[in-house]
């Protein structure tokens, strides 16, 4: 509901490109906005989501280490991951609970994440950063593409309120034109003739 949400609170931003880019204050006390981000891609709702659940290595240029720490049940795990930072800023590390959905209504896909603290997470030095939303809506949009609705708040820790204003939905734009380069070229290739 709130990923098709275009009014109540929504402040559209203008980032260069064709990422639709949005934020609403969040009433609970943390100041970091909530950003929307949308994006047309050529993939089916199921490899979108396996692109960005399972492969994050192939689009994630900041990826460092990453791993499973515990499976839940099959559609939910504990996750791992450790992201690099521009100096002089040490990596970040995330350890978050997520949970995925493939049977949604018209074939859309979901993936939500929040940070959680759990014994088996391996310590990492550098920063632990909060994720304190984070969720894909995929929806097919016909001819085999789709349309990531991206909802993002996350705390990288050490960063000012003004940065996260002035950056942040930069970084959101950035993260799903890559997601959405890693399925085109994995799309691209000869074509057959039938």
């Amino acid at each position: 509901k709130e990923s098709h949400d275009k009014f109540r609170g929504w402040v559209s931003v203008s980032i260069a490109g064709d990422v639709d880019v949005s934020f609403k204050k969040v009433g609970d006390g943390h100041p970091l906005r909530l950003w929307k981000c949308s994006v047309d891609v050529e993939a089916p709702p199921e490899v979108v989501l396996e692109r960005i659940k399972d492969e994050r290595h192939v689009w994630d240029e900041d990826l460092l280490k990453w791993h499973t720490v515990e499976r839940i049940d099959n559609t939910t795990d504990v996750f791992q991951y450790e992201r690099n930072s521009l100096p002089p800023h040490p990596s970040t590390h995330f350890c978050v609970l997520r949970g995925w959905k493939t049977n949604l209504a018209k074939g859309s896909c979901a993936l939500v994440s929040t940070s959680v603290d759990h014994p088996k997470a391996e310590a990492h030095e550098g920063i632990q950063g909060v994720v304190l939303v984070s969720h894909f809506l995929i929806e097919p949009c016909g001819a085999g593409k789709s349309r990531i609705i991206h909802m993002s708040r996350e705390d990288f820790r050490g960063r000012t309120a003004d940065w996260y204003k002035k950056s942040y939905g930069h970084i959101l734009v950035s993260k799903l034109d890559r997601i959405r380069e890693s399925l085109h070229q994995s799309a691209a290739g000869p074509e057959s003739v039938v």
